[in-house]
């Protein structure tokens, strides 16, 4: 056999070893290796380095010629942390004999079932740091504070490992001692393959951990992932055998699950988290669109892969780019390199997060694919989710610290960030999914200057003002029925319903009339305000959403159309058969008659001058099948409306209301207390204060807006004790659930509740 002599370039060192390589520009060595070359030797170290994106592809699929039995890393890892028993050492048939084991738990649909489970996690974890950021900025540490305990939970949970809050001080100690030995098996003797004594030290810490804890399982099962693996076999033989050892194949799939799915998830967590501290108009584009959040995932995951290498070992001789591999030889596949390669993505280098959806390494492919991509997707979208809101327009506060590991891994150790102030996000006191409220808005709620950009009437007493953000950012999705708050300096809050397009994300529409015995607000729109000045605006929250349904009756009665155009849209759109009747006192006095007209018949207009009041009882009178109805306007309207529909079925109806409906006296009309879990606080409610009064006067902080019951800002989570609702925004159904509360007016129907605060 003659081998061809390896093109050297010898400008290019590429020393993954190197204690510097991944923070002193890798990427721009990566280019120039895919460029000079593609098939690069490493004299010292004996490999040879693929970079471009065909090339490792085409390796990592050709599972026959480029064998794993050899190992993945290119340390001393293959040897002393993941033997030969370890899956990422084995070539089939018998890695898929193994692998078919752990598959079935890790498939998409499955792994979905994990996501309110993975959201309390997060939420927790990022519920520590809402007050560091109000009155001023407050910093965090994404690496330590995120990105590590989240994955660290979810892993631990899922093999029914101790979480970080169990009671027994035993348990404790066992799940601190198996992080800080996670940690100490990645200490490397530094520009060297070779791990350190502590490192060997905390390898066995872990095997044996792992040893443990299937024996364990053995004598006693569990609903957790490691009794699934003691249950099965393979073709008839158990998985575990009767003895464990490191060796034991069983133990080697712990091990690369463990550290695959803590580390890899933990480096994809904290350099999304990096890359849009970088690329602000990037998350510019996710606060207006959370649906980009997965894109960014990808992305990210393209741009700056956690495990940045593999290797394989050849089982012949490879000629590729002018250069002969022979049967036996080292192969590195730089992923990192490849995820970057112009051939393959135009402006590579770039973070964009409305990149086109495409093939990229970043979960590796062929037969070592990553296991358990589905989790870590999930993971850093759940992140996202969550922190992104209350993390705001945040800054990078110092350099980030890389995290010292294995060559194959891009993951960081520290990565300090600072938040609040001018921040553009307020905390919210809300910290579960509630269904007046979206999950990316779950924790804060956005607040941010805007501006006039239009004001005009469009009707006697009514004017419609157009806002945008005052940097000219995008503005929060909204869908049909949200409101927002209305900030002004020289008036009360107020709440409008947004009737604009949902799909356009540089303005809010708002229609206002003008009502002369109110609080002020609507006169100071009127009167006093004008295109071109500043304004806030908080939310947008929806506490009338569009349910789907194949058939709408809307009933508007005077500013009431507000809410009811965008449905109207969405009805339309959705090719659902509705109706609109829509009532006011004169046909000058209603809004928006020129953009309800091209709708002809669907839309019946009926002002009382001319036509008298609405004929509810020949519109409601005979309940219609699989039809809502959607009702906004005057509470007169909405009492005789829900008087109409007593016959029709449960949950028929839905409205909204600008006033609170009238409240009789509170079902027990004496001193109660409320319990603040959280705080740890128990606080007496007199009878002549509310309990918002009485939670923000003990310092907890707490977000509301109207005061009266109808917003749904200050809804709060009941953990125990029957809530007295006395809201108007609640629907029946909710107010028997008893879960939850608008704690500015309900009260207590017995002499203690528990508060979620």
């Amino acid at each position: 056999m003659t081998t061809t002599a390896p093109r050297t370039a010898t400008a290019i060192d590429y020393d993954p070893f190197r204690p510097d390589f991944y923070t002193s520009d890798p990427f721009g060595l990566y280019r120039r290796m895919r460029d000079e070359a593609p098939v690069w030797h490493s004299e010292r170290w004996g490999w040879y380095v693929l970079t471009r994106f065909e090339d490792v592809r085409a390796a990592a699929l050709d599972a026959d010629t480029f064998r794993s039995f050899e190992g993945m890393d290119i340390d001393d890892s293959r040897l002393e942390q993941a033997p030969p028993g370890s899956i990422g050492s084995m070539d089939n048939p018998r890695h898929d004999q193994v692998r078919s084991v752990v598959q079935p738990y890790f498939v998409p649909r499955r792994i979905a079932d994990r996501e309110d489970g993975i959201r309390a996690v997060v939420r927790g974890l990022v519920g520590t740091w809402r007050d560091r950021g109000t009155g001023g900025r407050g910093t965090v540490d994404i690496a330590q504070e995120l990105a590590w305990p989240m994955p660290f939970d979810v892993f631990f949970h899922l093999m029914g490992l101790p979480g970080r809050h169990d009671p027994d001080p035993l348990e404790q100690a066992r799940r601190e001692q198996l992080e800080h030995w996670t940690h100490e098996l990645k200490d490397r003797v530094p520009g060297t393959p070779h791990l350190t004594p502590v490192a060997r030290a905390a390898t066995a810490g872990v095997q044996q951990f792992f040893i443990d804890l299937l024996d364990d399982r053995c004598r006693a099962a569990r609903d957790d992932l490691v009794t699934r693996f003691v249950q099965a076999d393979v073709d008839g033989v158990p998985f575990v055998p009767e003895r464990v050892t490191t060796e034991s194949e069983v133990s080697g799939l712990m091990m690369i699950l463990f550290l695959g799915g803590v580390e890899s998830t933990a480096g994809l967590t904290g350099t999304l988290f990096q890359l849009l501290a970088e690329n602000p108009d990037q998350r510019a584009l996710l606060r207006a669109d959370p649906s980009l959040i997965p894109a960014a995932v990808e992305e990210a995951m393209r741009l700056v892969t956690p495990l940045q290498l593999t290797a394989r070992t050849t089982s012949r001789e490879v000629t590729l780019h002018g250069v002969t591999i022979p049967a036996g030889g080292r192969v590195v596949l730089v992923m990192g390199a490849a995820n970057r390669d112009e051939r393959q993505f135009p402006d590579p280098d770039a973070f964009d997060v409305t990149r086109p959806r495409g093939r990229h390494l970043g979960f590796g492919e062929g037969v070592h694919g990553c296991l358990g991509a589905p989790l870590a997707r999930l993971e850093a979208r759940i992140a996202l989710e969550e922190a992104l809101p209350v993390l705001g327009d945040y800054e990078l506060a110092g350099p980030p610290v890389f995290y010292p590991s294995s060559p194959n891994m891009y993951v960081w150790k520290n990565l300090p960030i600072s938040f609040g102030g001018a921040a553009r996000h307020r905390p919210h006191v809300e910290e579960v999914r509630h269904r007046t409220t979206s999950v990316t808005l779950a924790a804060t709620e956005f607040e941010a200057p805007a501006r006039v950009a239009a004001k005009r009437e469009v009707a006697d007493g009514v004017v419609e003002l157009v806002l945008r953000a005052a940097d000219g950012s995008p503005l929060p999705a909204w869908e049909p029925g949200a409101h927002v708050d209305l900030v002004l300096d020289g008036a009360p809050t107020r709440q409008y319903s947004l009737c604009g397009d949902p799909a356009d994300h540089s303005a809010y529409r708002l229609g206002v009339l003008r009502d002369p015995d109110g609080r002020g607000s609507s006169r100071y729109v009127h009167d006093t305000l004008r295109e071109g000045d500043p304004v806030r605006v908080r939310g947008p929250r929806n506490n009338f959403p569009l349910a789907p349904s194949p058939r709408y009756l809307f009933i508007a009665g005077g500013i009431g159309i507000t809410p009811v155009l965008p449905m109207v849209r969405a009805a339309e759109a959705a090719g659902a058969d509705w109706r609109l009747v829509y009532g006011g006192r004169r046909r000058a006095s209603m809004a928006f008659l020129d953009e309800l007209a091209p709708h002809g018949d669907r839309v019946s207009v009926r002002p009382q001058d001319e036509t008298g009041l609405l004929d509810l009882p020949a519109l409601l009178g005979t309940p219609q099948p699989d039809t809502l109805v959607y009702c906004c306007g005057p509470e007169p309207l909405l009492a005789a409306v829900e008087r109409a529909v007593a016959g029709w079925p449960p949950r028929s109806l839905r409205v909204e209301r600008f006033a609170p409906r009238p409240r009789t006296g509170p079902v027990r009309d004496e001193p109660f207390e409320v319990v603040l879990r959280r705080s740890e606080l128990t606080l007496p409610v007199p009878v002549d204060r509310s309990i918002l009064e009485v939670v923000e006067a003990a310092g907890v902080g707490v977000l509301s807006s109207c005061a009266e019951g109808t917003c749904g800002t200050c809804e709060t989570a009941v953990l125990a004790g029957t809530p007295d609702h006395r809201d108007s925004v609640l629907s029946d159904d909710e107010r028997q659930a008893g879960d939850c509360m608008m704690i500015c007016v309900s009260r207590a129907a017995g002499p203690r509740l528990v508060l979620d605060l």
